[in-house]
C-alpha cells in the first residue's frame, strides 16, 4: 500500500498532529472518507459553525498521480446551509499536491475564538505549521491567491476564502487554485467556506516542494495512465466534445427539453438561450485570444474548463461553465456572456457559490427587489454580498432564507438548498436526486440529465437515477471526475484495472458499489439524527402544481415509487 497519513489539526490549541490511516480506510477517499469521517467524530446535533463541527479534507484514491481527470478533492462537513451532512469536491491544484504529500485526509475541528481570525495554515514536508495572514482579512480572493502564491511559491496549492466565508454566510465556498494559480476552482456548495471561516482559517497552504508521485517510476501504473487516457480520448464525448464546448455544451439541450431554469423557475425555455449557449460561448472566447480548452489540473485529457477574456483579451475568469451560466444568467434575466462573466467573477473573488447565488437571486427578483435582467442591480447586490449590505447578506444566506424574507412561495430549494440548473418537472430524473440525495438539491450527487431515458415519463425514472447515485458515489470516492463516467462507468473493468495497476489489488467494481452504499446510508443517517425528517426531502409545493411551460408539466413522480430509492439501505444486512 500507498503509504499515506491522516492530519489532525485543532484550531483551539493551533495544534496539528498525523496520524496513520485505518486499515479499513485504505480504498476509501474522497466523498466515501468525508462522510465517514464526519459521520462518526461530528455531533449531528451541533450547530454548524461552532467548534464542534469538523472540516474535512480528503483527495481520492488517485491523488498525486497524472491520471486523467483523478485529482479530485472532497470537503466535508455539517452544512449551514441545509443542516445536514454535507460534501462538495472540485478540482485544481489541491489534491494533487496533497498526494504527493501523502496525505489521506486533513480534519479540523475547534476555533480560536473571534478575537483570532485569518490564520493561514501551511502543511508541507515538514508538517504543520500557523501563519499570520491578518492583513489578508476581508480581502477578495484573488488578491489573497495572488499574495500567498508571492510568499509561499508558485507552485503552492491554496485554499481560500473570500468575505462571505470570513462573515460565515451560509452560500460561502471554498476557492482552490488552477494549474495557472487563479483561484476558481470551487468547494461550492452547502457552505463549507463558513465552516473554513468559523475556525478562523483564511487559507490553508499546501506545499509539495522536495515531495515527489508515490507512483514515480511504478511501469504498471504509467501504463495504466495511458490507458485510462486513451480510452478517454477514443469516446466522442470526452475525447472531443468537451473540449471543444465545454460544460456550456448542456445548455441548449435542456433548454429545448423545456428545463432551462428562467426567471426564478418561472419557464423552462429561455428566449434568448442561443447568446449564452456554446457555440456563442466558443466563438467570443475563441475570437478574444482565451481558452477554449483547459484542464482544471494536472493531467486531464477532457479539457473542459475554458478562460474567459473580455473584448480586449484580458482575463476575466475561468471557467465559465453551464450551472453558472444558466442561474447567473437565464435564471435572472441576463443574456450576456460578458455580464455573466463578471458576475462570475465577483462571486469567486467574494468567495460565495454562483449557484446558490443565481437561485437566491432569482427569489429576490420574483419578490421585486430589481427587476429581471436588470444587471446593473444585480451587480450591485453581489458587491454587497462582498461589502456587508443588508441585501448582500440576504443573497449571501441562500434562496430558502431570500424567500422566507420576502414571503416569496416559488422558492425552488430542497433541504434548503438552491436547485441546479435542471427544473424537475421537465427533467424529473433531476427532481429525484434533488429529493434523495443527503446533499440536497445537488445535480452532482446524480446528474440524471446523462441518463437514455423519457425524461418527461414520470414511471421510469427512480431506478436508473438510484442507480446512477451508487454510480456517482464510487466516483466522488476515488476522486475521478464524473465526467469520465461515460467511460470509467461503461466497462466494470476499466477501474477495477487502474485500481489494480495503482495498488496490486483486485477490487471488484461490484465491491466498490458495496463501499457506496454504505457510505450513502451513513449519510442518510447522519440527516436523520441531524433532524432532517420527510418534509425536507420533498420538492417545493409550487412545483407539484403550477404547470411549466412549455411543456406544461408538473413533478410528478410517485410518492410510492420515490419511497422505494434508499431500499438498498437495508440490504446485505439480513
Amino acid at each position: 500500500m500507498v503509504e499515506q497519513s491522516i492530519i489532525e489539526i485543532n484550531m483551539t490549541d493551533r495544534s496539528g498532529r498525523k496520524h496513520s490511516v485505518p486499515e479499513e480506510f485504505d480504498f476509501l477517499g474522497g466523498r466515501g472518507l468525508t462522510s465517514t469521517i464526519v459521520s462518526r467524530e461530528v455531533d449531528p446535533s451541533c450547530h454548524p459553525l461552532g467548534p464542534e463541527n469538523m472540516l474535512v479534507l480528503a483527495p481520492g484514491l488517485f491523488a498525486g498521480s497524472v491520471l486523467s481527470s483523478a485529482n479530485r478533492l472532497s470537503a466535508g462537513a455539517k452544512s449551514p446551509l441545509t443542516g445536514g451532512i454535507k460534501e462538495a469536491n472540485s478540482g485544481g491544484m489541491a489534491a494533487y499536491r496533497m498526494g504527493r504529500l501523502g496525505i489521506k485526509a486533513v480534519k479540523i475541528t475547534g476555533s480560536p475564538g473571534k478575537a483570532v481570525q485569518s490564520l493561514g495554515i501551511r502543511i508541507s514536508k515538514e508538517g504543520v505549521s500557523f501563519e499570520d495572514l491578518s492583513a489578508l482579512q476581508g480581502k477578495g480572493t484573488y488578491e489573497t491567491a495572488e499574495t500567498l502564491l508571492n510568499m509561499y511559491g508558485s507552485k503552492c496549492a491554496l485554499l481560500v476564502i473570500g468575505p462571505a466565508g470570513e462573515r460565515r454566510l451560509p452560500t460561502a465556498c471554498i476557492n482552490i487554485n488552477d494549474m495557472e494559480g487563479e483561484p476558481c476552482r470551487n468547494l461550492g456548495r452547502g457552505g463549507l467556506g463558513a465552516v473554513m471561516g468559523s475556525k478562523g482559517i483564511k487559507a490553508i497552504i499546501i506545499d509539495d516542494e522536495g515531495a515527489a508521485s508515490p507512483w514515480k517510476g511504478n511501469l504498471q501504473v504509467k501504463e495504466a495512465v495511458k490507458s485510462f487516457a486513451a480510452k478517454l480520448k477514443e469516446h466522442p464525448v470526452t475525447g472531443e466534445k468537451f473540449a471543444m464546448y465545454g460544460t456550456v455544451m448542456t445548455l441548449l439541450s435542456v433548454n429545448a427539453l423545456g428545463g432551462l431554469p428562467t426567471r426564478n423557475f418561472s419557464s423552462g425555455l429561455f428566449e434568448d438561450a442561443g447568446n449564452i449557449g456554446a457555440e456563442t460561448l466558443r466563438e467570443t472566447i475563441a475570437s478574444r485570444g482565451g481558452m477554449t480548452a483547459h484542464s482544471c489540473m494536472p493531467g486531464c485529457v477532457i479539457r473542459c474548463s475554458n478562460k474567459y477574456v473580455d473584448p480586449e483579451g484580458n482575463p476575466v475568469v475561468g471557467s465559465l461553465d453551464f450551472e453558472t451560466v444558466c442561474l447567473l444568467g437565464s435564471n435572472i434575466g441576463i443574456s450576456s456572456l460578458d455580464r455573466i462573466a463578471e458576475l462570475n467573477r465577483l462571486c469567486n473573488d467574494y468567495g460565495v457559490d454562483t449557484m446558490e447565488t443565481g437561485v437566491a437571486l432569482g427569489v429576490m427578483g420574483e419578490a421585486g427587489v430589481f427587476e429581471f435582467g436588470d444587471y446593473d442591480r444585480i451587480k450591485e447586490i453581489i458587491h454587497g454580498i462582498g461589502g456587508g449590505t443588508e441585501l448582500g447578506r440576504i443573497a449571501g444566506s441562500g434562496a430558502e432564507t431570500a424567500g422566507r424574507i420576502y414571503g416569496v412561495d416559488r422558492v425552488p430549494v430542497v433541504k434548503g438548498q438552491g436547485m441546479a440548473a435542471y427544473d424537475p418537472r421537465a427533467i424529473k430524473g433531476m427532481g429525484v436526486t434533488y429529493a434523495m440525495s443527503p446533499m440536497g438539491a445537488d445535480h452532482t450527487a446524480g446528474n440524471a440529465i446523462t441518463l437514455a431515458v423519457d425524461h418527461l415519463d414520470p414511471g421510469v425514472q427512480v431506478e436508473p437515477v438510484r442507480d446512477l447515485h451508487i454510480d456517482t458515489m464510487v466516483l466522488d470516492s476515488l476522486g475521478v471526475c464524473i465526467f469520465t463516467g461515460r467511460v470509467s462507468l461503461g466497462s466494470k473493468e476499466v477501474l477495477e484495472e487502474v485500481l489494480k495497476a495503482f495498488y496490486g489489488k483486485i477490487i471488484t467494481f461490484d465491491a466498490l458499489r458495496d463501499m457506496a452504499k454504505q457510505s450513502l446510508r451513513i449519510e442518510k443517517l447522519f440527516n436523520k439524527q441531524a433532524g432532517i425528517d420527510d418534509r425536507r426531502d420533498k420538492l417545493p409545493g409550487f412545483m407539484l402544481k403550477e404547470k411549466l411551460a412549455p411543456n406544461n408539466s408538473v413533478f410528478d413522480v410517485a410518492a410510492g415509487d420515490m419511497e422505494t430509492f434508499y431500499r438498498f439501505l437495508s440490504e446485505d444486512k439480513e
